[in-house]
């Protein structure tokens, strides 16, 4: 098999793994170094080769390209959810770790990649396989000078000892929990146990409260840059859960996410749809990948890292989010008694509360209403859902939007004492696009 061939097969198949859902770039001629070849000439790979180059949105704006790729699709793990796994009837492909080094390094010094996303199937056993990906990044930063972003899967199962010195190397490590319960990990990666993957966790945890500690005096970690030794772990751990390929709520599934965020620091919880594949029994038959879940997963889980909401707020009726409306207006409409809340008087935790409103907006009409230029036409500014938003608020005591809208989109507040006829004009018609792209950043 010829390195081009290597080099699709290893990126399509590292698809599974969600470093941050997003969009491919666009290279319409990308060059690589020929493996194969004593000379080390390059050859070009195609752009369907390129697959998961991957062109991925900042918290801030902008976005940064990032290769992501296995080491090797090989695995002895039979996860039935994984099209990896070892009974699947698919093409496989390794780079030995120097070769992966050198591809990546090639790729970063002609500007092709800002980053790069590093995982693999289980050769052989769990500290066998994260021995390679550890020298894979060594390689990396030692020989070829790499001083960019790079994301290392932490195998489940693998020593203490090997998951230290991968943090010594990457920016940001992972283990992928995927299953939200043990009865599930049973059923359906008998390979896999709890503790084998909340183990790794734990010690990566450990590890970032003694850096943490070291670095009190001097920087926040998340400050340390990547100068002329690579920085360790700069950029914390996150871990993914599959949407629908079990039976679990998604009380439970935020639950779980809930706890990792409070009790290990993890820094980003990832949701990745089911995908059907195969016909194993232990798997649910779906007609297409739960992308509409997925996407309310990502809107609640932002709720309570930065809105102040606790999971037991979002599931007071059900086990399972509303599909046609957003995790806080749902809230906010079993909540109508708290509402309208009045612009001029709100705190911050309040105005975080408000369907449409975020962090950014609750700040500016903080320091638009201290300036005293608060006005309904101001909302429109802040790029608020004032069709939304406006059910909700009065300012200075107002509630009619009429002077803005006309008596189509006009709301009183009358319309809060008739929850079913507020609930049908806020459901969202129109489904988000799948997949969905959430937010990435390096120290997110």
């Amino acid at each position: 098999m010829n390195n081009l061939d290597r080099f699709r097969i290893l990126s399509q198949a590292a698809d599974w793994d969600a470093a941050a859902p997003s969009p491919l770039i666009e290279h319409t001629e990308i060059k690589f170094p020929d493996i194969n070849s004593s000379d080390n000439a390059a050859s070009e790979i195609r752009e369907d080769a390129a697959y998961n180059i991957c062109k991925v949105k900042r918290l801030g704006g902008g976005s940064v390209p990032i290769l992501k790729i296995l080491l090797s699709n090989a695995c002895s793990y039979n996860c039935a959810y994984c099209v990896n796994r070892r009974s699947s009837n698919i093409k496989r492909a390794s780079f030995q770790p120097e070769e992966l080094a050198r591809t990546i390094a090639d790729f970063n010094t002609r500007g092709i990649i800002s980053g790069a996303f590093i995982s693999s199937g289980v050769i052989g056993s769990p500290d066998n396989t994260m021995e390679r990906l550890v020298w894979t990044a060594q390689t990396l930063r030692e020989r070829y000078g790499y001083k960019g972003y790079l994301h290392l899967k932490v195998i489940p199962g693998a020593s203490p000892e090997l998951v230290k010195l991968a943090m010594r190397y990457a920016t940001r490590v992972s283990v992928n929990i995927e299953l939200p319960t043990e009865e599930s990990l049973v059923r359906i990666a008998p390979d896999k146990s709890a503790d084998s993957i909340l183990s790794p966790m734990k010690t990566i945890y450990e590890r970032l409260r003694e850096l943490n500690e070291s670095n009190r005096s001097k920087k926040p970690l998340q400050e340390i840059s990547i100068g002329d030794k690579p920085a360790e772990m700069s950029a914390g751990q996150t871990t993914q859960l599959i949407v629908g390929a079990s039976p679990e709520s998604d009380h439970t599934i935020l639950s779980l996410a809930y706890h990792l965020y409070r009790d290990l620091g993890v820094r980003r919880v990832y949701y990745s749809a089911f995908r059907p594949e195969g016909t194993d029994p232990s798997l649910p038959r779906l007609a297409a990948p739960p992308y509409i879940r997925e996407y309310r997963l990502y809107q609640a889980d932002m709720l309570f890292r930065w809105y102040g909401f606790e999971p037991t707020e979002l599931f007071e009726e059900q086990d399972f989010l509303d599909e046609d409306l957003d995790p806080k207006t749902s809230w906010a409409l079993r909540h109508l008694e708290l509402f309208p809340v009045e612009l001029m008087t709100a705190d911050y935790e309040e105005l975080l509360r408000i369907p449409g409103i975020g962090p950014k907006a609750a700040c500016k009409i903080l320091q638009m209403r201290k300036n005293g230029r608060l006005e309904f036409s101001s909302l429109k500014k802040l790029h608020i859902p004032t069709q939304k938003t406006s059910c909700f608020i009065t300012i200075k005591g107002k509630t009619s939007l009429d002077e803005l809208y006309g008596s189509k989109y006009s709301i009183e507040g009358r319309k809060l004492e008739n929850p079913e006829m507020l609930r049908e004009m806020l459901r969202e018609k129109k489904q988000p696009p799948s997949p969905v792209q959430q937010e990435f950043d390096f120290l997110s």
